[in-house]
């Protein structure tokens, strides 16, 4: 509930604020008699100015208040706090660009006036550019960076009213009445229609950043950990722990019979794992037919090729009871786990070449549980050369640490 009037309120500033972007010098030509639009345009969208200017404020001091008792800032707080600021700068210069063109095609056909257009036109691209960095990055940054973004987002506003305001007054002037501006409707359902493409393309990403940020927060726990090494996680029970290079990691898994244990397509992570019933039996009977000398010595063993993975640059590594995640720029991008006389990898690659490795080796697979990403796995009895082995990790961290 509380998320659905968070929505319903930034949905009616944006479209308070789309309406500074139409010029209301001919409101009458929509069906509307309210001359009193015409007469106080100015102070009225003024007044919506000063309106947006108080939400950052106030959502301001609420986000940095919820980053103190939580560690983090809602999805909802950071939108109220940020786009109706940014959408109101939008606003004005379209509202600019719209005049300034007008001006430059039917009054003053001018150097000066084509560069008027031509850098509210620059201004409007600056500010689709600085979106992600005043928007998507306000929840990832400390109190002073987000009163900064607010500061800077409450200039921007100032700005390009106090260039709108410019432009209306000394160029247009008493030719506002003349120009044309009946299509300039339109403008409000297209933001609107921004609006909505920005609230599905964050929703499909929000999962994702709330997964880095909580990898964060365990990176920076950091020093806590390396004082009480074993964490619970809450999820599953298991013992995870960020583990720095300085650490060592040695296994000590018992040597386990695949053909003794019913195995399922589980996801990489956080739900890549062994089963906790170890006995369970197939009920195939040929699990019952003597089993197959299928082991070699494995080279890389386990604890060399964790060694060499932990030797590449910009990994962290996540240490869990039953695997091992590693990851690059907080994106994981290899999952190890050990039964002894075998290992296990899932690892993050190219369509192309995770097929040819398929074709060429018969305990390489696609991950079935992570259909919407390219994840394979591969089973390591000791058959993978070595320099395969390596070559995987090597690439799956070469394609993803951009």
């Amino acid at each position: 509930m509380k998320k659905f009037f968070s929505n319903v309120l930034l949905l009616i500033f944006v479209l308070l604020v789309s309406l500074v972007a139409v010029p209301w010098n001919r409101i009458s030509q929509w069906g509307f008699e309210l001359s009193f639009l015409t007469n106080y345009e100015l102070v009225i969208k003024g007044i919506i100015g000063a309106l947006v200017i108080l939400v950052g404020i106030l959502f301001l001091f609420i986000s940095n208040k919820q980053y103190n008792d939580t560690g983090t800032v809602e999805k909802g707080t950071r939108n109220l706090a940020v786009i109706p600021l940014f959408v109101y700068s939008l606003a004005t210069m379209a509202y600019t660009t719209y005049l300034a063109y007008s001006v430059y095609m039917n009054i003053y056909f001018t150097t000066t006036q084509l560069i008027i257009v031509l850098g509210s036109i620059g201004i409007i691209l600056t500010l689709f550019m600085l979106s992600y960095f005043l928007i998507v990055e306000y929840k990832k940054v400390k109190n002073l960076g987000r009163l900064l973004r607010t500061l800077f987002l409450i200039e921007l506003v100032i700005g390009t009213a106090g260039f709108s305001y410019f432009h209306l007054i000394y160029r247009v002037g008493s030719n506002y009445t003349t120009i044309s501006t009946k299509y300039m409707i339109f403008i409000v359902p297209l933001f609107l229609l921004i609006y909505t493409l920005y609230l599905v393309l964050g929703s499909r990403k929000e999962n994702k950043l709330e997964t880095e940020e909580s990898l964060e927060q365990e990176i920076k726990q950091g020093k806590k950990v390396s004082r009480n090494p074993e964490t619970k996680d809450k999820s599953d029970n298991r013992k995870t722990m960020i583990v720095s290079k300085e650490q060592n990691i040695v296994s000590g898994n018992d040597n386990l019979d695949p053909t003794n244990i019913v195995f399922q397509d589980v996801k990489v992570d956080p739900e890549f794992s062994k089963l906790s019933n170890q006995n369970s039996q197939a009920n195939s009977i040929e699990y019952y037919i003597e089993k197959p000398k299928m082991f070699k010595p494995l080279d890389p063993s386990f604890d060399e090729l964790v060694s060499y993975v932990r030797e590449l640059p910009q990994v962290v590594t996540k240490l869990d009871d039953d695997r091992i995640t590693f990851y690059v720029d907080r994106k994981p991008f290899l999952v190890l786990m050990n039964f002894g006389n075998y290992y296990r990898m899932a690892f993050k690659y190219d369509l192309e070449q995770g097929i040819r490795l398929i074709i060429k080796y018969p305990t390489i697979s696609k991950n079935k549980s992570t259909r919407d990403e390219l994840w394979f796995k591969a089973n390591n009895y000791g058959d993978i050369p070595k320099d395969v082995v390596y070559n995987i990790v090597k690439t799956a961290h070469n394609n993803y640490s951009s």
